[in-house]
């Protein structure tokens, strides 16, 4: 059923070293420029950070005012509510009367299997498994 799959490729050889072997140059390049900008501007790049932070400090603040007052077109809100209440609530009652049902159903299946797994049954449990059977014809009406 299962067979045991060959491959031929060299253990060292994994895909990560494939893109290291393809990208290493630029990689470095990349690394090499960086360390040459920031070891010649060093307080600028840190005035830059500085900035940045202040500004995503501050920014959640500033962005709060009333887009009317700034001056900036407002797009109609719209209306979530709920238009109906009594098709909602009629609703979320036949999910919750089903998920009563089927918890009866699971209760009433475990305990039928248990009944079922006797080697002899009584007659207590043939009357049980008859009214599981009219209970569960009873879930299934609407």
């Amino acid at each position: 059923m299962f067979r045991k799959i060959h491959s031929n490729r060299p253990p060292e050889k994994t895909v990560w070293a494939d893109l290291m072997d393809e990208f290493a140059p630029y990689i470095k390049k990349i690394y090499h420029s960086s360390s040459n900008v920031s070891s010649r501007f060093p307080k600028t790049i840190f005035t830059c950070m500085i900035i940045a932070l202040m500004f995503s400090v501050l920014w959640p603040f500033i962005s709060k005012q009333d887009p009317a007052q700034t001056g900036i077109a407002v797009e109609s809100k719209k209306d979530y509510s709920i238009q109906n209440p009594p098709a909602v609530a009629k609703g979320l009652n036949s999910i919750s009367r089903a998920a009563g049902d089927l918890k009866r159903i699971i209760t009433i299946r475990e305990r039928v299997d248990s009944v079922l797994n006797k080697k002899m049954l009584s007659q207590a449990d043939s009357v049980f498994l008859e009214n599981a059977l009219l209970e569960l014809k009873l879930i299934q009406q609407p």
